[in-house]
């Protein structure tokens, strides 16, 4: 996998073409992709990067390069028109693809441009794969082809950070090995397979009753009566009127008993007299129960006696 470092620029390959494949949502120009004059060694002629701001703008990188590794999950669904990628595998895949792609060239250091020109190359790969279906060996001579055009050699001096230097190269050639070579089978799958969507339902037939005054309204309301009937029940006007006057009453006459002293109208006399009676009633059951307990006494001391003097 070391083999995008050339010994010279006049033996690399030009990309073809056919990597510039369009996608859904961000164009890569077929123009813009293809071989060109200016990629070969041509004395006093300076590179250029033709991969750079071709799949990511360059406002589009300086944003997503201040936000969080969520921030750019959310920014990156909406730039590559991803938003079912919750719910959608094949979506949430390439989404992963992208973030995890962008993390790792912003953990690296990369500069802007250098970052633009990896996306573009994360792009052009995943199109191979998918909308291209390239074998493997073929993906890989792209992918060498496309090392070949962004990584500069040591005798190039570039300070500009436009190129990738060798020792980037091999990051990044180690990267693609690990992130999609590797399981390259499996990008193959998510792109010609169309998993089967099965629709679950239910349908549930609730019976809910009529409401019936005074019974509350059905379960499903989940109000208390009290609220239902002051807030939610439509009463004609006339009704809910005379209730309030009902209540009003009702109110005020369990205030006014509530306030009479109920010994306002008796004298001292009139209470000494009560309290007599009472008393009197009191002692005289208690004199007739002590009577009768000792006349039951005396009985029984007689019997007593009757039996010693019989002896």
């Amino acid at each position: 996998m070391i083999a995008p470092r050339m010994k010279s620029r006049s033996g690399r390959s030009q990309v073809e073409g056919s990597t510039s494949q369009n996608h859904p949502s961000h164009k890569v120009s077929d123009k813009d992709l293809s071989g060109k004059q200016a990629d070969e060694k041509v004395p006093g002629v300076q590179r250029k990067n033709t991969l750079a701001w071709k799949f990511i703008s360059s406002e589009q990188i300086s944003d997503l390069i201040q936000l969080t590794v969520d921030g750019v999950q959310k920014r990156l669904a909406e730039f590559l028109q991803l938003r079912l990628f919750e719910y959608c595998m094949n979506q949430g895949i390439f989404l992963d693809y992208y973030v995890s792609g962008f993390w790792w060239a912003k953990e690296q250091k990369f500069t802007l441009t250098q970052i633009s020109t990896f996306m573009t190359l994360l792009k052009i790969i995943l199109v191979n794969v998918g909308e291209k279906r390239l074998s493997l060996l073929d993906n890989l001579k792209e992918f060498k082809n496309i090392m070949a055009k962004v990584v500069q050699s040591s005798s190039e001096k570039n300070d500009d950070g436009e190129f990738f230097t060798v020792d980037q190269g091999k990051a990044i050639i180690s990267y693609m090995k690990i992130s999609l070579f590797q399981h390259y089978k499996l990008y193959e799958f998510v792109y010609n397979h169309t998993p089967n969507v099965q629709i679950l339902d239910t349908k549930l037939d609730v019976e809910v009753i009529k409401s019936v005054d005074p019974f509350p309204s059905p379960l499903e309301e989940s109000l208390t009566w009290d609220i239902y009937s002051s807030y939610v029940l439509l009463q004609p006007p006339e009704e809910f009127v005379e209730e309030v006057v009902v209540e009003a009453e009702e109110s005020r006459e369990v205030a006014q008993t509530t306030s009479v002293d109920p010994l306002a109208g008796y004298t001292i006399n009139d209470v000494k007299s009560i309290l007599g009676e009472v008393t009197a009633d009191v002692l005289r059951n208690l004199q007739t129960e002590i009577n009768e307990r000792l006349q039951k006494q005396e009985e029984a001391y007689t019997v007593r006696i009757n039996k010693l003097i019989q002896h």
